[in-house]
């Protein structure tokens, strides 16, 4: 398992990952191309639209699978927010 620090990068693999965070938290993803724009409406993975080609939202966690992910896309941004205003 690979940790990451706030605003950290790492490459995505080949293949599917799960990228997990716990805690009382909320998670999204963007996806984009290389210019770090969304597409449109269906690059936003959000609990109202739990899943995108290449992307979905599950119980604490975003799973993606790069090669899945649209044509143009090379980028995927989690977003994790608390899920509670009490939460640091």
């Amino acid at each position: 398992m690979r940790e990451l620090v706030a605003g950290g990068n790492v490459a995505l693999p080949g293949g599917a990952i799960s990228i997990e965070v716990p805690g009382p938290f909320d998670l999204s993803a963007l996806i984009t191309g290389d210019e770090r724009k969304v597409g449109g409406d269906q690059d936003f993975v959000f609990y109202n639209q739990p899943s995108a080609p290449g992307a979905r939202l599950g119980a604490g966690a975003v799973m993606v699978d790069p090669p899945r992910l649209r044509a143009g896309a090379s980028r995927v941004t989690v977003v994790v927010s608390a899920a509670d205003s009490g939460t640091p």
